[in-house]
């Protein structure tokens, strides 16, 4: 193309630009112009009494109400994308936190007392102190964790959560703090008899596990030929185990370690070379990554200051 033809070209182009946003302010300007005659008029119906009060009032509402909307729908959708459950709590005064209370050393409810006990108990009430808010406890069970969660039932899940994969698909799992693996849980006398999955993965093998978490899952998954029984609460099964209901309780290596530690006819095995390596982590909606963000500062505070070694301490030596 000329030159000449070129220069002509983009000016007709910019015209036409200049025109067409013209003509969209021209628009903004009339149906701005059209909301407030609507005011004005019913404003003036009103005072000249020449419709009733009530009706009057209401195109009056309505005619300020679509005004203001007209103005305000933009940042009230900007708004919107900053939102957060962090703001919510500190306002209401409380964070709602949801626990199975059947995880030792993690979540504990005690029966005599009626509270929460344990590692995340204590962990939670860190966590409600540095937001400073009261610490709520919501009961909840391993098969409803997620659907307890996702409800919003509760704003936060703790108690030896397991961090993988599959929860952060629906949930957001913060960082890990405390390592652990899957091991079995079994009577002393069998210390040399169950050493590898497959000295357990037998029909004779009687397997005892809690439902609906992981430990269920990893049963499931790689002892298959076992007589596996899903017991609904975690706490019986250790001591089903020592009285030879079942021979096997699938957990992790930190609750072994404390039955073992509780009762001297159970013994933890292959805490030293689990069958499994994974952590433990709190669990909270996604997408909300102001909340996730304080929650991820908490904690490298809670390491920095040497106050999870103290609850390790505290709930696991």
């Amino acid at each position: 193309m000329p030159l000449g033809d070129s220069r002509k070209h983009l000016e007709s182009v910019e015209a036409e630009t200049k025109t067409k946003a013209l003509d969209l302010e021209e628009k903004k300007m009339k149906n701005w112009k059209k909301l407030m005659m609507a005011s004005t008029v019913a404003a003036a119906l009103l005072a000249t009494g020449t419709v009733g009060n009530a009706s009057a009032m209401s195109s009056v509402a309505a005619a300020n109400q679509n005004a203001v909307y007209a103005k305000n729908t933009d940042l009230k959708q900007e708004n919107k994308k900053f939102e957060s459950r962090l703001d919510a709590i500190i306002k209401r005064g409380y964070i709602l936190i949801g626990t199975p209370g059947d995880y030792k050393p993690f979540t504990y409810l005690n029966p005599k007392t009626g509270e929460f006990e344990g590692y995340d108990i204590d962990a939670m009430k860190e966590f409600a102190k540095s937001l400073g808010v009261e610490a709520r406890f919501v009961q909840t069970s391993w098969p409803t964790l997620m659907d307890d969660l996702l409800a919003d039932k509760f704003d936060i899940a703790v108690g030896g959560v397991t961090r993988n994969t599959e929860r952060q698909k629906k949930a957001h799992m913060s960082e890990g703090y405390i390592q652990f693996g899957k091991a079995p849980l079994i009577r002393k006398e069998d210390k040399d008899k169950y050493k590898t999955v497959e000295d357990i993965n037998k029909p004779t093998v009687r397997i005892g596990v809690n439902p609906g978490g992981t430990n269920e899952k990893f049963v499931r998954e790689h002892l298959t030929n076992a007589k596996v029984t899903v017991v609904e609460n975690n706490l019986d099964i250790p001591g089903l185990v020592a009285n030879g209901t079942y021979d096997v309780m699938i957990t992790d290596t930190l609750e072994a370690m404390v039955y073992q530690k509780a009762d001297p006819r159970l013994y933890a095995a292959l805490t030293d070379n689990p069958f499994t390596k994974s952590e433990k982590a709190y669990m909270i909606h996604r997408g909300d990554f102001i909340f996730a963000s304080y929650l991820d500062v908490w904690m490298d505070e809670m390491k920095l200051q040497g106050k999870f070694d103290e609850l390790y301490k505290k709930w696991l030596q």
